[in-house]
């Protein structure tokens, strides 16, 4: 909902400024859970991190979409972003170790095994596809889309291997995390929550 309302009050000067982008930091992540339009709020059923973590992301693909859909007549374009997996970020503060015992990153000590931490990205890498998606002109006329590594991401029809013990292996968007109609839905549901009409005219 953030993003949403701080979009929506930057509006008028994205409008203007005739050739804007807005570049939602989105992430792998989204791949943990679509977004559950009958619980968003986790008021029906037990929270769990990565499942929350996993529907906000997928909410930012979906407003991207929507956002673009309805910007792109005023020269207005919008992305979503996977920075990948990079090291020395503060991300899985809130998850239990065991979770990332059994994904296979982390040893029985707790500590990140050494051959997952080398291939995991620096800060000024992560960094990358962001500045890529605000500023190339490869995207000039392309907008609505998720992006990972510099590049347009690989819709994930179930023919991607993913690795949580290979960083470089988790990859690809689901196609629930680019649905048009989804996308639609959210931004009606957006306006809900938030009380913020966002009209894009």
């Amino acid at each position: 909902m953030g993003h949403f309302q701080l979009t929506a009050r930057l509006w008028p000067a994205l409008k203007m400024a005739h050739g804007a982008r807005v570049v939602n930091v989105s992430s792998y992540g989204h791949q943990m859970a679509s977004f559950n339009f009958d619980d968003p709020n986790f008021e029906h059923r037990e929270y769990a991190t990565l499942l929350g973590y996993g529907q906000s992301k997928t909410a930012n693909n979906l407003f991207a979409v929507e956002l673009d859909n309805r910007s792109q007549y005023f020269q207005v374009r919008a992305y979503a972003v996977h920075p990948g997996s990079v090291n020395d970020t503060d991300l899985g503060r809130e998850a239990p170790i065991e979770l990332f015992k059994q994904m296979g990153t982390h040893s029985d000590d707790g500590k990140i095994r050494p051959e997952v931490a080398a291939t995991l990205k620096t800060i000024p890498q992560g960094a990358a596809t962001t500045v890529w998606c605000a500023t190339s002109p490869m995207l000039n006329h392309i907008g609505g889309v998720y992006c990972e590594d510099a590049d347009i991401a690989e819709l994930d029809s179930g023919n991607i291997e993913h690795r949580y013990d290979d960083p470089s292996s988790l990859r690809g968007v689901q196609p629930y995390s680019v649905e048009e109609e989804a996308a639609k839905r959210l931004w009606k549901l957006s306006e809900e929550m938030t009380g913020l009409s966002f009209q894009v005219d």
